[in-house]
C-alpha cells in the first residue's frame, strides 16, 4: 500500500467511483473537478492501482469541503487513513475558524465523529440540489 498526495488521472477516478457504486462522471467533468482540487490524497496497491482517494475543495480560506472520499468495497478500512491525511492537511494549512464540511451516508457518521465532526441539525440543515 502506498499513500501519495496527488490527483489521480480522470480515468482511474471514474473507475474507482464506479467500483464504489457512485454515479459515473463524464470525462470532461472529471478532468475539471480533479484540476480544481485544493488537496488530494490517494492510496495505491503494490501494483500501483488506485484503491482509495479523498479530495478537499473550497475557497482556501473560509470554507473547505471533503469530497470523493472513496475506496474499493474490499478496502473499507482505508477510509480512516484517508481522513487522517486530509485532516492533517487542513490542520496545517487552513486558517483558524475555517469551516470544514462534508456529506456522509448514515453509515459513515461514526467515523467522522471520531475526527470531531458534528451533525449540524438542529442548528442548521444541509440542502442539496443536483442539476
Amino acid at each position: 500500500m502506498n499513500i501519495s498526495y496527488e490527483v489521480p488521472n480522470y480515468k482511474e477516478y471514474i473507475e474507482l467511483r464506479m467500483l464504489a457504486g457512485l454515479n459515473r462522471k463524464e470525462d470532461s467533468v472529471a478532468k475539471l473537478a480533479l484540476a480544481n482540487s485544493l488537496f488530494s490524497v490517494v492510496i495505491r496497491n503494490d501494483d500501483d492501482k488506485l484503491i482509495g482517494m479523498g479530495r478537499v475543495i473550497g475557497d482556501g480560506a473560509c470554507y473547505y469541503q471533503i469530497v470523493d472520499l472513496t475506496v474499493q468495497p474490499s478496502e473499507q478500512g482505508l477510509v480512516e487513513i484517508l481522513i487522517t491525511e486530509i485532516m492533517n492537511y487542513l490542520t496545517l494549512t487552513a486558517p483558524k475558524d475555517a469551516n470544514v464540511i462534508l456529506m456522509s451516508e448514515l453509515s459513515g457518521i461514526g467515523i467522522y465523529k471520531k475526527f470531531g465532526f458534528e451533525l449540524t441539525y438542529p442548528n442548521s440543515m444541509s440542502m442539496s440540489r443536483t442539476l
